[in-house]
């Protein structure tokens, strides 16, 4: 795995994690709007089956959110410990900014002052630095 492969692993998590969030706020809006109409008549319980169907979904889902998001911090914590270990301030900033904050490029100048084109130059750089650490360490 490449050095941008193992940095970018947060952002697909990420990814997964809003998603989740997405379907299960899905599911809730649906499940609010349900309207229950109380009445002496016999009725259909199949209203009920779906109801009970779409709640159950959200409490699967709400598991699965809850394991990718200790995935998240697990695979965060991993990518910010090797970050860290560049020992080059301006490396480390701009790494965990764009792969840990998930912070735009504009942004990354805009923090840390210096030009877009700056920042690109700096993180090949560092990206560079990254991937020869990495591979000293494997030896």
């Amino acid at each position: 795995m490449n050095a941008k492969d193992f940095l970018s692993r947060g952002f697909n998590l990420e990814r997964h994690v809003d998603t989740l969030k997405n379907q299960i706020e899905h599911y809730k809006s649906l499940v609010n709007n349900c309207s229950v109409n109380f009445n002496d008549m016999p009725k259909s319980t199949a209203g009920s089956y779906k109801l009970e169907e779409c709640t159950q979904k959200i409490i699967e889902l709400q598991k699965e959110l809850s394991t990718a998001m200790l995935d998240l911090v697990n695979v965060k914590c991993d990518i910010t410990r090797e970050i860290h270990k560049l020992e080059n301030y301006d490396y480390e900033d701009l790494l965990v900014k764009r792969y840990i904050l998930c912070e735009s490029w504009e942004k990354i100048s805009d923090d840390m002052h210096y030009s877009l084109q700056h920042i690109y130059r700096i993180h090949g750089e560092a990206l560079k630095k990254f991937a020869k650490m990495r591979v000293n360490e494997s030896k």
